[in-house]
């Protein structure tokens, strides 16, 4: 399953325009200029802390658009430029929002990547995020998404220490979900052009 989902995601990719990544340059990229120098520097303070307290690193990242990729596509990409793996502690996560498309994404890196799904992460997402977001409070925002995404560390090291994930948490990431629904849509369309042809010739 696992192998199904990375040849759809590099399939996914080939095809999708390049996209520009801001460079990392310490756990609050503001690329959008969404915050302004001290809700920056509040935030970089609580991420410094955060990370002297648990060895984790996350870090904010704004970006004035997806520039046309889907916002899944486009974290999972942010987060390889940015070597998400390598980065110290026992598991990684990068907030990311972009301005344009108003879409937030939490990303996680190994192991918390498999044991956090989507519906998860968007619920959250849904809940404590774009409220303060629709009404202009991108900090307020923020900071209540970096609540949840440390709860949600934790709980995804103890599950991936736990054991692998189950099979529906894996379907119901999208990662898996819509490469595996373009797939089905092509073989769809494959099977009926090619009974439209077999009925033209007879």
């Amino acid at each position: 399953m696992a192998r199904f989902a990375s040849l759809f995601l590099a399939a996914c990719l080939a095809a999708a325009p390049a996209a520009a990544f801001p460079s990392l340059e310490g756990n609050v990229v503001d690329a959008a200029g969404l915050l302004t120098p001290e809700e920056e520097s509040r935030l970089a303070a609580r991420l410094a802390r955060h990370g002297g307290a648990t060895g984790r690193r996350i870090v904010v990242a704004t970006v004035p658009s997806l520039d046309g990729w889907s916002v899944e596509l486009y974290a999972a990409q942010l987060a390889g430029h940015w070597n998400i793996e390598s980065w110290p502690g026992d598991a990684g996560a990068i907030l990311l929002v972009a301005d344009a498309e108003r879409r937030v994404r939490f990303e996680f890196g190994p192991p918390v990547r498999g044991t956090m799904t989507d519906v998860r992460s968007s619920g959250v997402v849904q809940r404590v995020v774009l409220p303060a977001f629709r009404a202009g409070q991108f900090a307020i925002g923020i900071e209540a998404g970096l609540d949840e995404l440390a709860l949600m560390l934790d709980e995804g090291v103890a599950q991936a220490t736990a054991g692998p994930p189950g099979v529906i948490d894996i379907l119901m990431d999208k990662r898996v979900l819509v490469p595996a629904g373009l797939l089905l849509l092509a073989l769809g369309y494959c099977v009926l052009r090619d009974g439209a042809c077999r009925h033209e010739r007879v």
